[in-house]
């Protein structure tokens, strides 16, 4: 595991996150959620990410089975990158794990 356990993944009703993903998120989190369709900041968040992580790091090609590895390793560093060196504008210019470290119960 990359990352540590998080309390929640929030994700759509896409169909990449059926069968083995549902059988997999408990690894990763103490709850799973669906967000709710039709609303209008319920997955925000996530196509932002989403747009970010196509814009900063994957691009909109299509990649084959002899990539994961490489896409893994690029997605690890780029992760790592995202929480830990790339400033955000909605956190004031902080990074995620600087912002949350300064939270009160952290």
């Amino acid at each position: 595991m990359y990352f540590a356990l998080t309390d929640l993944i929030q994700t759509d009703g896409g169909s990449e996150f059926k069968s083995e993903f549902r059988l997999n998120v408990f690894k990763y989190a103490e709850k799973h959620r669906y967000s709710r369709p039709y609303r209008k900041n319920e997955q925000s968040y996530i196509e932002s990410f989403n747009r970010s992580l196509r814009k900063e790091c994957l691009g909109w090609g299509k990649y084959k089975q002899r990539d994961i590895s490489d896409l893994n390793q690029e997605l690890t560093d780029y992760l790592i990158w995202y929480h830990d060196k790339r400033p955000h504008m909605g956190l004031n210019m902080q990074t995620p794990n600087k912002f949350i470290q300064q939270l009160p119960d952290f």
